[in-house]
């Protein structure tokens, strides 16, 4: 069956509400892996107006994410009035739902209405999310300390100092309170990985239940796995005991305003992002927004809903609603092996009912693709289908969902889990091609059987690698699985570049470890021509060095190597060429900035690039003076005429000086089809000069439309 999106909304009768439930414990939260139970929406009110808990039991969501004010609760002090959400949470146990609740935000009567940053104010905050815990002790609710508190929501200006000290203290208040409450920090708007790395090495990572993310994009949910995997990476850097902590996907919606996203790509946006999140073992998912907050069909906030103010439906929520009915009760297993990256294949099984058929859930997110096929379809895999019995055997084993991490020095290893019904030593794990076999160790346990895996290591420390794993049942080969995603915790990452007559490497070491090597030019057959030492000390998150290697130099290439001589990161081969302008002129003669204003019909007001000296270089480079005020705003940088880009060119490398604004850095090109890509370089959250590489393969994740990431283009 395929969960289409209907042209006409047709009248839907409003489900029966189901019994209250007893009140469940919150360390059972989050949720496992099974269709509904990760799947909630944000809402805005405590009273829900006439009808609308009847239409939200009808779309089947199992949780709801609420502000719970500190200035509304608190209105004497220490007297702390929670009637309202007391009121919510009775609505919420009559439909089978849970509350996720966010404690925010500033309260007058402390700090001036900013964040709490004062011990008063700090203490004064703790009190209250203790005296909340204690009130709805039993109840299953999350709790969240603050929202997004790395952009505005933190006032005067985001400070990870203080926000790590509040939750810090906060945690410790509500688990004084109830030492079984389920906490959960910091909700973050994006992965700001400097924000994180800061608020992880506070402790605060030993004193929650689990890290949550607003993994909010332009592009489409799948793009999500690569900041996943960075992500679980930093956990196991700051705390390698939680390296397998739960990570919550707490807000992330798709709005339907005029130039946003289609009605139809919001739905299949919602259901992509939920089944996505639980392959990359994110089994709880907020999607924001239950209900559009406005009536402008021009202001982004007001359509992030999956119904309309009047409760009407759109296609997004009959798509979850769909998705629920027809899977309720089914639990990821595996994400089967396509004929391409882009093809999703999850394999699912109603673990309640063992004759259940099982089911895979497939779509692509080809851009090329027409719309069926990028729209999640479910097949019901009958028992009398050729695949059948392979797939229920490979569903019955169970290995970890999402990313996996190393570190120097230490195994790759995980656990599988299968029943010990099929067979004494009958299943077998491998790398395809290799006769040894990856299990380590078994244990019995009843009817059920524990492997330890681990996987061959990796001499080079590239942030990232895949493995391929083959099941094998019985000495044959199980349907194929996609490759195991592991992350390195402390990764090294090598950007060359031309820098006047000299070739100048940076060396990323956003793990902070203490590294000694070299920078090698090599020829073919291997004889040095030039060395550099890199060092990079304890504490410093870049190195550089420079090699006096010229950039025209197609036959050196260039090595990473440690104190031992050992390479550990992917050799750099090529040339550099200078992109030049129009007829061969200089580039930066030859470039317009322009600021733009969205939703507006004028044109974009011009920006003269100045010509400047570079500190300490013989090249010059361009100055773009530039100030957003509020609103959707984006400066735009592009030659006059369109340049060409050589047929066989891997990379565009550019030098930017960062000015720590935060601001999102973005390219785009086009292939020989037409095809535009926008792939994501990052924020301006530094200062000083960087190599910006931009793939153009295709590879890199970002920007709008399904294409980012999944093809391999011809440039032009």
């Amino acid at each position: 069956m395929r969960l289409s999106l209907p042209r006409l909304l047709l009248p839907l009768l409003a489900a029966a509400l189901a019994a209250a439930l007893a009140p469940v414990r919150a360390q059972d939260a989050p949720p496992p892996p099974v269709i509904p139970e990760g799947l909630g929406v944000n809402i805005h009110f405590t009273d829900p107006a006439p009808g609308e808990m009847e239409r939200f039991a009808e779309a089947g969501f199992k949780w709801v994410r609420m502000d719970f004010f500190w200035a509304g609760i608190e209105r004497e002090p220490g007297k702390y009035d929670f009637s309202a959400y007391d009121r919510l949470l009775g609505h919420l146990d009559k439909v089978g739902a849970r509350a996720y609740l966010i404690l925010d935000y500033g309260h007058p009567r402390y700090d001036g209405g900013l964040s709490p940053h004062s011990p008063e104010g700090r203490a004064a905050f703790a009190r209250f999310a203790g005296a909340a815990a204690a009130h709805f002790q039993g109840r299953g609710v999350i709790w969240e300390i603050w929202n997004e508190p790395n952009i505005s929501f933190w006032k005067p200006r985001p400070n990870v100092e203080d926000y790590a000290k509040l939750a810090l203290e906060t945690a410790e208040a509500i688990r004084a309170a109830d030492p079984k409450a389920y906490v959960v920090a910091p909700a973050s708007s994006g992965f700001p990985w400097e924000f994180l790395d800061a608020l992880f090495a506070s402790g605060v990572l030993e004193q929650i239940d689990a890290v949550s993310v607003h993994p909010y994009r332009e592009s489409h949910p799948e793009t999500a796995a690569e900041d996943y995997g960075r992500l679980r990476a930093l956990i196991a850097r700051h705390a390698p005991a939680r390296a397998t902590m739960p990570i919550l996907s707490g807000e992330w919606g798709y709005s339907t305003a005029e130039k946003r996203f289609s009605e139809a790509e919001q739905a299949r946006y919602l259901v992509r992002e939920y089944l996505s999140n639980l392959a990359n073992g994110v089994n709880l998912s907020i999607f924001y927004d239950w209900k559009d907050d406005g009536p402008d069909p021009k202001e982004n906030e007001h359509r992030f809903g999956t119904v309309r103010q009047d409760l009407t439906p759109k296609p997004s929520f009959l798509a979850a609603k769909q998705l629920i009915d027809a899977l309720r009760g089914y639990s990821y297993r595996h994400r089967l092996r396509g004929a391409s990256p882009a093809d999703w294949k999850l394999l699912f099984q109603n673990s309640g009912q063992e004759d259940s058929p099982l089911a895979i859930v497939s779509w692509t997110t080809d851009a090329d693709a027409d719309e069926s096929a990028r729209t999640p379809s479910i097949r019901l895999v009958k028992g009398s289908d050729p695949d059948a019995a392979d797939l229920r055997t490979l569903a019955s084993i169970q290995i970890p969902a999402g990313p996996l991490v190393e570190t120097t020095g230490s195994p790759v290893e995980f656990h599988a889990w299968m029943p010990t019904s099929l067979g004494d030593r009958a299943v077998e794990f491998r790398i395809p091609g290799v006769a040894e076999s990856l299990s380590k160790m078994s244990t019995f346990n009843g009817a059920s059987r524990m492997d330890l895996i681990r996987l061959p290591a990796s001499p080079l420390r590239a942030p990232h690698r895949e493995i391929p794993l083959e099941i094998r049942h019985k000495a044959r080969p199980l349907p194929a699985i996609v490759p195991l995603q592991v992350w390195r915790v402390d990764p090294l990452s090598l950007a060359i570049a031309p820098r006047g007559d000299v070739l100048e490497a940076t060396i990323a070491n956003p793990s902070k470890r203490a590294f000694e090597g070299r920078l090698v030019a090599k020829r073919p057959d291997g004889r040095e021509t030039a060395t550099a030492v890199a060092s990079i000390p304890t504490g410093e998150s870049e190195g550089r060095a420079r090699l006096a290697v010229k950039a025209s130099d197609a036959d050196v290439d260039l090595v990473l190597v440690d104190a031992h001589g050992a390479p550990v990161v992917e050799p750099v081969s090529g040339r550099f060429e200078p992109i030049m302008g129009p007829d061969r002129t200089d580039l930066l003669d030859s470039l317009d900035a322009v600021l733009h204003v969205e939703n507006t019909p004028a044109p974009g007001k011009a920006s003269k690039p100045s010509r400047v000296a570079t500190e300490g270089q013989s090249e010059r480079a361009i100055k773009i003076a530039y100030e957003f005020d509020p609103g959707w705003r984006y400066l735009t940088v592009q030659p006059r005429k369109t340049l060409p880009i050589p047929e066989k060119a891997r990379e565009a490398l550019f030098w930017v000086k960062g000015d720590g604004s935060n601001a999102y850095l973005r390219c785009r090109f086009r292939d020989a089809s037409g095809q535009t890509f926008q792939p994501d370089l990052g924020r301006l959250d530094f200062e000083g000069w960087r190599i910006v590489r931009i793939p153009l393969d295709g590879s890199a994740p970002g920007g709008a439309g399904e294409a980012r990431g999944t093809g391999s283009p011809t440039r032009r």
